[in-house]
């Protein structure tokens, strides 16, 4: 049996714990309301970008057509810190999903980590990260990071002609939940160039240019990387937050069990030491009674 004092110093180390957990949790529900609102925020960016491209299409010029490699850069966005379930594991597993079907089709696959948690899952699954990324430690070192990485992209772009980009991430679900998804940025096809084509100006006055043709592409095309690439990290993020939010209330809930379980056998214990000393003090009595 755990002696009194034994059973103190563990009530007091499972209410420290409670109170690291209470933080984190109040922390992790702060971070996911401010990257919701990033994410909100884009909506008005995008749109400004949308308008860039009816206004690039509305004037003559194409798209001069480029040798692809058949490599495609898988980029895969978790964390660093742990604490928050399978949340690494779900999305490594859905890169290596689409693998094989990038495989089917000739394409050789080329991973791109974000967070150490996820370049150790594709080594521990016999993949190699060829370019790694540290995740933003907040939301002011998104715009940083994702900068980076169109940097890193667009140098690929230009020294080994890779023109396709998968980007895997999680996205905040209802409920609290998160769950894994996929999505293609590049190349842009026939189909995104489609929605642009024959679209009326949403206005009376009509855009002129002020750059070529070729050098507005290219702005544009930056921009357009840049804004989807800092949404799916802004939603990688808030669904980690998410995700370490769950464990952790899973944690409060595990410690309150067990603190309760503790002070019932500090209770007991202290109860039974009464009682010892009780009796000890009648054996003595009816000894000296006798």
């Amino acid at each position: 049996m755990d002696s009194l004092e034994g059973l103190k110093r563990k009530i007091d180390t499972a209410q420290d714990l409670l109170s690291v957990v209470k933080t984190m949790k109040g922390l992790a529900a702060v971070n996911i309301r401010q990257l919701e609102g990033a994410v909100s925020s884009l909506d008005e960016y995008d749109r400004i970008v949308d308008l860039g491209w009816r206004a690039l299409f509305r004037s003559p010029g194409t798209i001069a057509p480029v040798k692809q490699s058949n490599q495609a850069i898988c980029l895969v966005l978790g964390s660093d810190q742990g604490m928050c379930g399978p949340f690494n594991e779900v999305i490594v597993d859905l890169a290596l999903e689409k693998e094989k079907e990038l495989a089917e089709r000739h394409m050789e696959a080329c991973f791109w980590a974000v967070g150490e948690r996820v370049r150790s899952g594709l080594e521990e699954r016999g993949r190699t990260a060829q370019e790694y990324f540290e995740p933003p430690g907040s939301l002011l070192g998104m715009n940083g990071k994702v900068q980076l990485v169109v940097q890193t992209f667009e140098a690929w772009q230009r020294g080994k002609a890779v023109e396709t980009l998968h980007v895997f991430f999680s996205q905040l679900g209802n409920g609290g939940g998160y769950q894994p998804l996929h999505s293609r940025l590049l190349p842009l096809d026939r189909t995104w160039l489609e929605k642009y084509e024959g679209q009326k100006w949403p206005g009376t006055c009509l855009p002129l240019l002020g750059l070529s043709w070729e050098e507005l592409l290219r702005h544009l095309f930056r921009q357009y990387l840049f804004v989807s690439l800092y949404r799916v990290f802004a939603q990688s993020m808030a669904s980690e937050n998410a995700a370490r939010l769950n464990s952790m209330q899973a944690a409060e809930e595990n410690i309150l069990e067990m603190e309760e379980e503790l002070q019932g056998k500090f209770r007991e214990t202290r109860q039974a030491m009464i009682t010892e000393e009780l009796l000890d003090i009648i054996s003595g009595f009816e000894a000296i009674s006798g």
